[in-house]
């Protein structure tokens, strides 16, 4: 699978990530480019929001694409800023499989609940809403349908309660 004329994907190890023999983080990583171009070839006739949006292979592009933004954003940094190379890595990695998940992947997600893993990051909702717009957009950008993006955007908006962890005083 090439994503535009310079970045390759194996699809075979990057799909194998869902599969019964999944992928180690060191596996997984060797075969995740830093900034995958965006695909170029349609996926309206794929039956599933998996497929459609390009399998594990669309989905490793849009969590890279969106980790661009997300930690480039100069209300998130704060976030992410204490985080090694490695601990970004593990990020991406637990963002794919419950992004795998909500499009309806064969993968379980796999990593700590939600509200356990961010209960001591104090994420407003501010934060919250700031990753999903940043989420909308690189969903637009990978030229997902609409009703794709809604779906998934609904789906990550209903995980919100389990991410928000910090109420702001009025």
């Amino acid at each position: 699978m090439t994503y535009g004329d310079d970045s390759k994907v194996d699809a075979h190890r990057v799909d194998a990530f869902a599969s019964e023999d999944e992928l180690t983080i060191e596996e997984f990583l060797q075969a995740a480019p830093t900034a995958p171009a965006r695909p170029k070839e349609g996926r309206r006739l794929a039956s599933s929001l998996y497929q459609r949006i390009g399998c594990a292979g669309g989905l490793l592009w849009l969590v890279n694409t969106l980790y661009l933004r997300v930690l480039a954003d100069p209300l998130l940094m704060s976030y992410f800023k204490h985080l090694d190379d490695r601990d970004r890595q593990w990020l991406r990695w637990h963002m794919l499989t419950l992004l795998a998940v909500v499009t309806g992947g064969p993968t379980k997600y796999q990593g700590r609940d939600l509200h356990e893993a961010h209960a001591d990051l104090h994420i407003t909702e501010e934060a919250f809403d700031q990753v999903v717009w940043h989420l909308q957009a690189t969903l637009q950008e990978l030229e997902i349908q609409q009703e794709d993006q809604q779906a998934i955007l609904a789906a990550v908006q209903a995980r919100r309660d389990e991410v928000v962890t910090f109420e702001e005083s009025t």
